[in-house]
């Protein structure tokens, strides 16, 4: 049985937005989550440089003025309105500034509306900050939760060593945690391995194959939940690759919130190789809890 730390919900929020984000996104994305948690909230816009090597001090003013109105107008309701720190940081290089900085102020939570750009050669920020950071990383979508949102945790039930195992039950954690702050209805989804040369010659039923290891899926689930406080919690048992059976699920439950675990592959190995999570996210149009493996 292995130990996980016990997970408190977030009390301290980074959120991180620019210029570019549309309609506020992270800023109200931070709202409905921070609301009920009573959490503390530090909000960074980034300008870059533009290889200017003193940024023009009146853009940045602006954009500070800027920023502190749409705080004052999104947290108008808030009481943590007055408690809200803000400020506008010029930099290229956003993942060094926001990893030194969360480093220093020991945040539980980032929050990060979404960009999806990315390219074989070139890795979006949101992809580095989930590879560098230590903290659980939101990606927020433009969708607004319901009234009692449908919350989908990816798990590997099947998982043999201790960084993946670890992974599983901080994942179920947070699940139960979220569940209990927000009146959420849980479920999980367990993608059934299946080797790429069955598939490419087509010699397979997905579909097929997950009714017939449905129980026995099941029956892993459960094995899975024991000793985390979860109830009425709903089993879904896939077939095939992750990247495409998550999102599938998702969709199909309209969930607002997706949760996985994070191997944070980096350098050439993370470009080749990439990282499940990372794919998954390409394929969701909703919110992404992404929580990263302790090294």
């Amino acid at each position: 049985m292995f130990q996980i730390p016990g997970i408190v919900m977030p009390k301290s929020i980074l959120v991180i937005t620019d210029v570019h984000e549309t309609d506020h996104c992270s800023l109200k994305k931070a709202h409905q989550i921070a609301a009920p948690l009573g959490a503390e909230i530090d909000v960074v816009r980034f300008i870059k440089t533009n290889g200017i090597d003193s940024p023009d001090s009146v853009g940045v003013e602006q954009q500070s003025e800027a920023l502190t109105a749409s705080l004052e107008n999104i947290f108008a309701d808030s009481e943590q309105k007055r408690t809200i720190t803000s400020q506008v940081i010029v930099t290229d290089d956003i993942v060094t500034w926001v990893v030194n900085y969360c480093h220093d102020k020991s945040f539980d939570l980032v929050i990060k509306a979404g960009h999806r750009s990315e390219t074989l050669f070139h890795t979006p920020c949101d992809w580095e900050l989930i590879r560098n950071l230590r903290v659980p990383v939101l990606i927020a979508s433009q969708q607004c939760w319901k009234h009692k949102p449908a919350v989908l945790a990816a798990v590997d039930p099947e998982a043999k060593d201790d960084i993946h195992h670890e992974l599983n039950h901080a994942i179920l954690e947070w699940a139960g945690k979220w569940a209990r702050t927000f009146d959420c209805t849980i479920h999980l989804v367990y993608s059934l391995p299946v080797s790429n040369i069955m598939k490419e010659l087509d010699i397979i039923d997905l579909e097929e194959y997950a009714r017939e290891h449905r129980a026995e899926g099941e029956d892993k689930l459960a094995t899975l939940l024991n000793g985390h406080n979860l109830k009425n919690v709903n089993f879904h048992v896939t077939a095939g690759a992750p990247e495409r059976t998550i999102p599938h699920c998702a969709n199909e439950l309209k969930a607002e919130l997706v949760i996985m675990g994070s191997m944070g592959r980096s350098g050439i190995q993370g470009m080749l190789i990439g990282n499940v999570a990372e794919k998954v996210m390409h394929h969701l149009r909703t919110d992404s809890l992404i929580i990263e493996r302790q090294k």
